[in-house]
């Protein structure tokens, strides 16, 4: 299958912007970086390992690219999970943020009803030519568990250089009530 490595999955969406759409999208973006209680919906979707926007002014080449005619907007993302179900989340989560990125982009039909935004993204989508996945049988849940894990396994394993069974058996029971959410 295009665009998937093991349990992730790569989107590319490229989208012709609206004459005033990169002005807009700057404050946007802004806002996003720096108003952090709007990033506090997107948090929610656990599954993303990555998600980009950018504005394209021209494409480079050997001579120092070739501008456009107007300018696109670039969002490329991996996440976990089926391409459907991952839109239906932006659809439903993050609907207002879609439709204040989109929205400057011709033909956004907005993220409700998600049927139409689905159409408009796989109209606009690119299979990847290369993808690469660091951890590609791990979930992001599962790659951010493992790491909270290793901290309380290496003090289990201190402990248990120094203690009796029965030391242990106490020392094992906290560890499995500290990382029970992480097993």
């Amino acid at each position: 299958m295009p665009n998937i490595e093991g349990e992730a999955t790569a989107i590319t969406v490229l989208t012709p912007v609206k004459r005033r759409g990169p002005m807009l999208l700057r404050l946007v973006f802004w806002a996003g970086r720096n108003l952090t209680w709007t990033l506090e919906k997107l948090q929610m979707l656990s599954f993303i390992h990555f998600a980009r926007w950018a504005v394209i002014k021209r494409f480079p080449d050997e001579n120092g690219g070739e501008r456009l005619n107007h300018s696109y907007l670039i969002f490329e993302s991996n996440f976990n999970g089926a391409w459907d179900q991952y839109i239906d989340a932006f659809s439903e989560v993050v609907a207002r943020r879609m439709k204040a990125i989109w929205g400057t982009s011709f033909g956004f039909p907005g993220p409700q009803p998600v049927e139409a935004f689905k159409a408009y993204i796989r109209h606009n989508e690119f299979v990847a030519n290369h993808y690469f996945s660091a951890y590609a049988g791990a979930t992001t849940t599962e790659i951010i568990s493992a790491g909270r894990i290793e901290p309380a396994l290496e003090e289990l394993k201190a402990a248990a250089a120094t203690s009796d069974a029965q030391s242990f058996e106490a020392a094992f029971g906290e560890f499995l009530t500290k990382a029970q959410r992480d097993l």
